[in-house]
Formats: structure tokens, sequence, C-alpha cells
């Protein structure tokens, strides 16, 4: 891949999270067919989602309800599917978030934080949406921001599907200037956390879009503090027996 195409493509990424640089309205309910479940706050970790059942990955806020993601038949490193985001046009996004329950942003620096992703060219970010900041706008009230991770000229090769991994690591910038992260600058994240040390993840997800032509990425396993979600167009299907007492063949013959 050349460096402008891959220059390009962050530039796109960049651009794409523009709408998160407002909040969504406090206490939004969970709309449209991947909205977030209601669940007690607090991290959990669910290892599955399908089309059928979401499991708490979708869009909690109004402002973004039509900008969803679908899921695909299509595989990235598996058999079962995975979550396809798709844009129509440059003023389009895709995403999907899932709770991260409160869990201080210092807390997940030491942990896996990866996905993996199938398209011609890496596009799909990560995001983490925190409250608590310091040094922003919405320092006075929520402190809200997005930090954003894009695949940048070290991205792997994503034609066949990769994993984009250890973005601990990596480098990240901040949708509102908040201590540590200001004028839209990629800064390791452990820089951002020594600033933000009350900083919490209130969500996490992954996004196209904003800034891009019509394009499409299918995402798998995502990993976020110890959790790796599996995204798979059916649920699995279970083994049934015979009659109410299932088979028992085996013990009465047949």
């Amino acid at each position: 891949m050349s460096t402008t195409a891959r220059r390009a493509g962050i530039v796109a990424a960049l651009v794409s999270s523009a709408a998160l640089i407002a909040p969504a309205f406090a206490g939004a309910l969970p709309t449209g067919s991947l909205g977030s479940d209601e669940t007690a706050p607090g991290f959990t970790c669910d290892a599955t989602s399908t089309e059928t059942n979401t499991n708490g990955w979708g869009i909690p806020f109004d402002d973004e309800k039509n900008q969803t993601a679908s899921y695909s038949a299509e595989n990235v490193l598996d058999e079962d599917g995975s979550l396809e985001l798709a844009v129509d046009g440059v003023e389009d996004r895709s995403v999907s978030y899932h709770s991260a329950g409160g869990v201080k942003l210092s807390d997940i620096v030491d942990t896996e934080i990866s996905f993996a992703e199938r398209a011609t060219t890496a596009k799909a970010s990560f995001q983490l949406r925190l409250s608590g900041t310091t040094g922003g706008k919405f320092t006075d009230t929520t402190g809200f921001t997005t930090l954003v991770w894009v695949p940048d000229a070290t991205a792997p090769d994503t034609t066949d599907g990769a994993v984009h991994e250890h973005l601990q690591a990596g480098k990240w910038w901040s949708t509102q200037n908040i201590d540590g992260a200001k004028d839209f600058a990629r800064v390791d994240l452990l820089d951002i956390v020594e600033a933000q040390p009350n900083a919490v993840i209130d969500h996490y997800g992954v996004s196209i879009g904003r800034g891009s032509a019509a394009t499409s990425t299918l995402v798998d396993a995502v990993t976020f503090n110890g959790c790796t979600t599996n995204f798979a167009k059916k649920d699995a299907e279970t083994e049934t027996g015979t009659g109410s007492l299932g088979n028992l063949g085996n013990i009465f013959g047949s």
C-alpha cells in the first residue's frame, strides 16, 4: 500500500470522529435494532454479539441513532461472521458501542486493547468515550471527550484480515482539548492517563465515516478490559435431543 493511500486513510479516519466533539444528551435511551441494553453500573463482558442478540452492543445515544452498524455473514479471521461498518458518503458515519461501566482510564492501560479488521485499506477507529476529564470545555459539567485511535502507516495489511494489536501502547487523539491531549494531536495513551488520573470510560466502540466516500469494513474480536467480543451473523446452534427427556438412545438402545 502506498504512503499516499495510508495518509489519506488516516486523514479520513480523523475527520470521521468529528461528530464526537459534542457529547450526547445525558440519559438518552437506547434506540434502534442495535440499541444498548440497560445493565447495572459496572463493566460486563459480553463474549458474543449477534444480529438477534446484540448483548449490549449498539448506539445508546439519540444524536447518533442513525449511524448504525450491521451484522454480516462475511468473515474476518473466523467462520461465523462479523460486524460491518458501512457509509454511503462523506456525511455518513457507522458506529457501535458497548458500555464500559465507568472503568477508570488508568486501569485499562495495562490490559490489551485490540480488534480484527478486514478491508482493502485499514480504516476502522477505536474509541473511548470518557467523563471526568479536566482542562476541557466540559470540565465543569461531565468532563466529556472521546479518545480516538486510528490506523497509521504501521497498521497491518487488512486485505485478508488482520489484528490491530496493543492499541493501549499506541497514539490517540481527543475530540476535546483536555489536559494531556490538545489540538487533535496524536499522543501516547499513557500521557493522557498521567494528565487525567480521575477520568473514567463510559463506552468503548469502533467506527468509520465522516470524510470518507462510500466504503465499508468488517470488524471482529474486539478486545477491551480483559473481554473479547466475537461478532457473528447468527446465534450458535444448540444441540437438541429427542423428546422432552433428550436423546436416551445410549441408555435404552434404538
